[in-house]
């Protein structure tokens, strides 16, 4: 079985794991921690809808796990279409090559979206869709080797949010190391979990920095 040690977790199960597997997360943008909590996602049997109109670089491969050398200059959603459906056939995986516009923004709807644009316009616009259709959003950034997760809902002030995001130095002046990208994929993950099986989650900032081995939550 595939899913075997998965439905072994108590907090989860066999029913929470076939649950699981009825779900779709939408994830826009698809570098280091998108594309992370991508193959994390579909290893866990969840379906996907990813949105990204970038391209893979050899350059970002470091703290990028799911794309390989040949990847280069290719699209990043076809790019990770191939590679997920490489690393699970059972999932869905639906890929959307273009950047989100009012026009378009209807193609985030699914049972929890995850932001991991960088961009602050682009997460006001997913804000406000995931507001409006009273579903549940996650905000992600790295750093260094720093990662702010940020989850919430249509209560959550978006300037609370915004605070947060400000602070996290730009990462074509900091860098970033990949134990940041797979610790802010894992803490997502593990919100997703609880999201879609209808377990209580807290929404908050969570701020980590791996290199010093701190971390902080701030309700919102």
């Amino acid at each position: 079985m595939r899913y075997t040690q998965l439905a072994k977790f108590k907090e989860i199960g066999e029913k929470g794991q076939k649950t699981l597997a009825t779900k779709t997360v939408t994830i826009v943008g698809l570098g280091n921690i998108g594309s992370t909590v991508a193959v994390m996602l579909a290893r866990a049997g969840i379906n996907l809808r990813l949105i990204d109109k970038g391209r893979c670089f050899t350059k970002d491969l470091s703290a990028q796990s799911l794309y390989l050398e040949e990847d280069n200059t290719k699209f990043k959603a076809k790019q990770a279409k191939k590679r997920l459906e490489q690393i699970n056939p059972k999932v869905k995986v639906k890929t959307f090559h273009e950047d989100l516009t009012e026009n378009n923004i209807f193609l985030i709807e699914s049972d929890a979206v995850i932001d991991a644009t960088g961009n602050l316009e682009t997460s006001k616009l997913i804000y406000d869709y995931v507001k409006k259709k009273k579903m549940i959003g996650i905000i992600a950034v790295d750093s260094g080797s720093q990662g702010l997760v940020v989850t919430y809902d249509k209560t959550t002030s978006f300037e609370k949010i915004k605070k947060h995001v400000e602070k996290m130095e730009p990462i074509d002046q900091a860098g970033i190391i990949n134990p940041a990208v797979h610790m802010a994929a894992a803490i997502i993950v593990k919100k997703i979990f609880k999201i879609l099986l209808k377990k209580p989650f807290h929404k908050d900032a969570v701020i980590f920095d791996v290199w010093k081995d701190t971390l902080r939550r701030h309700r919102l």
